[in-house]
């Protein structure tokens, strides 16, 4: 009995060392982290923009008034976030500067056109790639205008829809820049110039550039 109890002993002596010599398994290697936006595009911002414009007025016997020229304003707006997606609504007010003239009617007699004072609130929807925000925006749009011949001038509010895409940066936590195209289609106002009423509407390309501060 004394025999079988030393030799027990000495057998556990003889495998603690071995098992101590035994690695210990390795942790479980922790889940890599979901990767996130560095940028959040969520909150109030507020911006100015300048850009190009050209319209295509309508102009009796089918003719058309071609005035372009350079446009500024400011725009605001508020942004969700879910995920990569971004959405939400957007208003701009601005000044136009866009002129032009043509000859119209049977004698020839010149009709001027002026931009003055435009605007529009819009939905936007995009998909950011940090920090660059591609995005889409439509809705509603009214642009001041003024009709000339001589002698005689008459201005009017037209109500339009608006479409546009665009590509937005985030320089850094709270500052934005932007490039836009949009597509403006307004519907006929009537005109009275003297001895002639003219009912004209027109079609608008633009093309902005904006910096803007998110609060």
């Amino acid at each position: 009995m004394i025999r079988l109890v030393s030799l027990a002993i000495a057998a556990c002596l003889g495998l603690g060392p071995a098992l101590a010599a035994d690695p210990a398994p390795a942790a479980p290697a922790d889940a890599l982290p979901a990767p996130q936006n560095l940028y959040i595009w969520t909150g109030p911002y507020a911006g100015a923009f300048v850009g190009y414009s050209r319209a295509d007025f309508d102009a009796p016997a089918g003719g058309t008034v071609r005035g372009d020229g350079f446009i500024g304003g400011i725009y605001a707006g508020y942004n969700l976030q879910t995920d990569r997606i971004v959405y939400g609504v957007e208003g701009d007010a601005g000044l136009s500067g866009a002129d032009g003239s043509a000859s119209v009617g049977s004698g020839g007699a010149p009709l001027d056109v002026s931009g003055n004072a435009f605007g529009s609130i819009r939905a936007r929807l995009g998909v950011t790639y940090d920090p660059i925000l591609l995005f889409a925006t439509g809705g509603i749009a009214v642009a001041n205008n003024e009709l000339s011949v001589p002698g005689a001038s008459d201005s009017a509010t037209h109500v339009g829809w608006t479409i546009g895409a665009g590509v937005e940066a985030a320089l850094r936590d709270n500052v934005t820049s932007r490039v836009e195209y949009r597509y403006t289609d307004f519907n006929r106002r009537d005109y009275d110039l003297g001895n002639v009423t003219i009912s004209s509407g027109y079609d608008e390309h633009s093309i902005r550039a904006g910096v803007a501060l998110k609060f």
